[in-house]
């Protein structure tokens, strides 16, 4: 027979054979034989073992078993999970002012999911031994210092707006940014904004725009009636409410706020003037430029209001009300006005009775009547229940005023107006003639004058 010479590569990935002319043709059985001699069990060709024994060629080295070579893997990747989050509107039209695409977190969301790279398919060399795939790469990743890696987890340390960027080379860029900026205006270009953190406005917000703040507001141009809620201060260059909207924060600090409506936890703070609005803070309202004022208007405060001028020269009423913090001010006045509706009617109901109890007495009482009587007897019930339960709590009210010790001073730096109206601790008292450089306090129960201090309200400015 021929003689055979098996050849294996130095990675074991390919065989050749070698044939030896000794007279004798080659036959396959022996080939085979001569591979299994080399334990080569992976990758044999046998079109190849058939075409020597078709065709022999000696002395030259024929490619007769090849290896499967191991696979690379899919690289890791990064997936984003937070989102723009979507407002479901119940109504059948789409609210063009709800199409923010702010993605924003809060703390301890998870933002992403690093997916790992996988092992590749195995190979096998020309023994039969297994090769084992080689991984994919690892997302290469940058984190910034609001966001944390646990395990494969991207979360955020911090609430705010999800910053996301993939570099040229193929890393990913991922933080949070507690502030969210606005170049422009807030308008359709950017929809309403609800973020959890820090709000920078460069422009205006036009009208019927919302903005939501978990902490400051700054807004460098004028709140045009929209509404601003904002759970820490609010900074804006002034506000032209028409009536409309709601400006509500911890502290609220404007050059002006014409025709507004503001809510103040502590302090508002204007630099020139409030025309026409409707302001209620915790503890003080003060206007700041010497030449400032408060003309018309509804404003109460929990310790002081503070301003140059107060009124106008044409009597424009302009009412002032200091020593009850707004919310319960606003508590007693809802308070006095149900009473003032249950009384009017449990008297109509009370009527309704006598009229029935007239008809049983003369024996005219059919069951609808009988019916009637009652679901008025019911009504009159919940009426009494209703009046006692608001009485009670408005003489609670009234010791809470009467035990105060700080009941307020409304201080006027220039003058105030006749036409109005300064209420401390729901005792009022109408100026008849222009006051200068003067400050109402509550002596017993008498409005009482005395001459004007500088106040430093301290803090915003």
């Amino acid at each position: 027979m021929a003689r055979y010479k098996i050849t294996v590569s130095t990675d074991q990935m390919a065989a050749s054979i070698r044939l030896t002319d000794d007279g004798n043709d080659p036959k396959k059985n022996e080939i085979i034989s001569a591979l299994e001699e080399q334990e080569i069990s992976y990758g044999i060709v046998f079109e190849v073992i058939d075409g020597i024994i078709e065709h022999p060629k000696y002395d030259v080295d024929i490619p007769i078993a090849y290896g499967k070579g191991p696979k690379i893997g899919e690289n890791g990747k990064l997936k984003v999970i937070s989102k723009a989050k979507e407002r479901k509107e119940e109504k059948n039209y789409v609210n063009l002012r709800e199409l923010s695409n702010i993605v924003s977190v809060f703390e301890n969301e998870q933002i992403a999911e690093i997916v790992p790279p996988t092992i590749g398919e195995s190979g096998e060399n020309v023994y039969g031994k297994e090769i084992t795939g080689f991984p994919g790469e690892e997302v290469k990743l940058n984190l910034g210092e609001n966001v944390e890696r646990n395990e494969n987890k991207i979360l955020s340390k911090s609430p705010g707006e999800l910053v996301f960027k993939q570099n040229p080379d193929k890393s990913y860029f991922l933080d949070v940014s507690k502030i969210y900026h606005v170049d422009g205006d807030v308008d359709y270009s950017t929809g309403n904004i609800r973020f959890p953190g820090t709000v920078v406005i460069k422009g205006s917000v036009r009208p019927g725009f919302i903005i939501e703040a978990e902490n400051d507001v700054e807004i460098k141009g004028v709140i045009e009636s929209a509404t601003v809620i904002s759970k820490g201060n609010i900074f804006v260059s002034g506000v032209k409410g028409a009536g409309k909207g709601l400006i509500k924060g911890k502290n609220v600090n404007s050059n002006y706020l014409e025709n507004a409506n503001v809510e103040a936890d502590e302090n508002v703070i204007v630099r020139q003037a409030i025309i026409n609005s409707s302001i209620k803070a915790g503890k003080v309202i003060k206007i700041t430029s010497g030449g400032g004022r408060i003309t018309g208007g509804y404003l109460v405060a929990g310790l002081r209001i503070d301003a140059p001028i107060i009124g106008s020269e044409i009597n424009v009423r302009t009412t002032m009300e200091v020593g009850l913090a707004p919310e319960i001010n606003e508590e007693f006045t809802v308070l006095n006005s149900q009473i003032m509706v249950d009384l009017e009617n449990l008297k109509k109901v009370s009527t309704i009775i006598k009229s029935i109890q007239k008809l049983k007495d003369e024996g005219k009482l059919d069951n609808e009547k009988i019916e009637l009587f009652k679901k008025t007897l019911t009504t009159a019930k919940v009426l009494k229940e209703s009046l006692e339960k608001n009485e009670i709590r408005i003489n609670d009210i009234k010791k809470i005023i009467e035990n105060s010790e700080k009941h307020g001073t409304i201080a006027i730096k220039n003058s105030v107006y006749p036409g109005s109206e300064i209420i401390i601790n729901k005792i009022r008292y109408y100026p008849e003639k222009e006051i200068t450089s003067v400050e109402f306090y509550l002596s017993g129960d008498k409005i009482m004058v005395r001459n004007y201090t500088e106040f430093d309200i301290g803090g915003l400015k």
